[in-house]
């Protein structure tokens, strides 16, 4: 996918998913959508050192799976995504540290849920996941609000 941003034109592309953990324990009962509650969470990491202005990131994606009536988390799922991004020596500083534009982030985030919601369709098939796809979320919910900012200039420093 090919983003420009303010006169830049910056690339990225999905190389690879995984499951770093799938547990969960099957209900019996039957299925009832509104005794579960998803709660979602994100983590972006950079993957080795930027090379010929081009970086890869990795998107974590944790989701528990909260049976109400029991009070319990019944499901337990982490996946990471790997993204290789290019053209972004602009937002390279000095120490060779990158400040990515949250334009690209939430994009990044966006597609790691939505491959996080199919492969837990897929691998939960037989159980009560199967009838329990994520949630359609907002991926600029997964940063911080900054008042000190332009929205439109908003970037932030990946570990």
């Amino acid at each position: 996918m090919i983003v420009i941003l303010n006169r830049y034109q910056i690339n990225f592309k999905f190389e690879g998913f995984k499951f770093l953990k799938f547990s969960f324990e099957q209900t019996d009962s039957i299925f009832d959508g509104e005794d579960f509650e998803f709660q979602l969470a994100t983590n972006i990491e950079g993957s080795g050192p930027v090379k010929a202005e081009t970086s890869h990131i990795i998107v974590k994606v944790i989701v528990l799976v909260r049976r109400k009536s029991l009070n319990k988390i019944v499901s337990n799922i982490e996946t990471a995504s790997l993204f290789r991004v290019e053209g972004i020596g602009k937002f390279v500083d000095k120490e060779g540290k990158v400040k990515y534009p949250e334009t690209i982030l939430s994009h990044l985030v966006s597609l790691a849920i939505s491959t996080t919601r199919g492969a837990i369709l897929a691998k939960g098939a037989g159980s009560f996941l199967e009838n329990m796809p994520l949630p359609i979320v907002d991926p600029k919910n997964f940063f911080p609000v900054r008042n000190d900012q332009d929205p439109n200039e908003t970037h932030q420093e990946i570990h």
